[in-house]
């Protein structure tokens, strides 16, 4: 599937096109909805896909995670840096999702897993053995229901909370970035258009509070979306108070499909 690529500027932002177009970024835009699904289709929450002689994922306490999402990249037509095939897992503990901070970070895979099966797997290798209804605890999980996965691949520029808007924008700008345009400030109009709240792969995050990658030059590494999910109440999606939860990995890495250093933020309104 092609991208799409033009970008729809609203008519105050057009002069600034050059600048606001040399950060764009492939995205696919997320849609889940409900419908049939099997237990190797791309999925939020659910019934996962599991292969024989692999275990549930367990927390460091010892508590059994659940499926947050689940990619099947056969079933998108994705771009470089993310894979052309493989099933791509991400679930959380309950010490993430039930989880009273504002702000929740882990790079250490103790309360979150990201599994990545490259091979598509066949009927005589899907596991038998289906999650008990009991073995998670679903008070606090941010998907009330499982639901299939759509998408539409985009390129959207840079969001208004990522920390490369000051490269992108603030300092190239920085003579017009406070014009007042229509008695609005230029940054208003952007943030109204451009604030990257939405379930993707790829793109730019959307930050409740700030990015905290900002002035941390170790986190800075973690330069690629993996995952977004954003709270939707009509689709039955919060997490917390009206949180969001993202999962960010190094470029280099995701090119390797290697899926074991991984960045999780997830935050929610004071």
């Amino acid at each position: 599937m092609k991208l799409q690529s033009y970008l729809n500027l609203p008519i105050e932002l057009e002069i600034f096109r050059p600048n606001i177009e040399s950060s764009m970024l492939p995205l696919y835009k997320l849609y889940p909805y409900k419908g049939k699904i099997s237990l190797v289709d791309s999925k939020f929450s659910g019934q996962p896909y599991i292969p024989l002689n692999f275990s549930y994922p367990k927390d460091l306490n010892g508590q059994e995670m659940k499926l947050l999402a689940q990619i099947n990249f056969a079933q998108f037509s994705t771009i470089l840096p993310f894979p052309k095939e493989g099933i791509l897992q991400f679930f959380i503990s309950p010490t993430i999702y039930q989880t009273r901070y504002s702000v929740e970070e882990h790079i250490f895979q103790h309360y979150f897993k990201v599994r990545y099966y490259p091979n598509l797997p066949t009927l005589d290798t899907l596991t038998c053995d289906p999650t008990p209804e009991d073995s998670t605890n679903q008070e606090g999980f941010p998907i009330g229901e499982e639901m299939a996965i759509t998408y539409i691949p985009l390129m959207e520029p840079v969001s208004a909370m990522d920390y490369r808007i000051e490269e992108y924008l603030f300092h190239p700008l920085a003579h017009n970035f406070s014009t007042i345009i229509n008695d609005r400030s230029f940054e208003d109009i952007y943030v109204e258009h451009f604030l990257g709240a939405d379930h993707k792969i790829g793109g730019y995050p959307y930050f409740i509070h700030k990015d905290t990658r900002k002035n941390s030059h170790f986190l800075k590494r973690f330069d690629t979306l993996l995952l977004q999910i954003v709270s939707n109440d009509s689709q039955n999606i919060m997490l917390g108070d009206s949180g969001i939860i993202k999962f960010f990995i190094n470029q280099h890495k995701l090119l390797n499909l290697d899926f074991s250093d991984i960045y999780l933020i997830a935050e929610q309104y004071d």
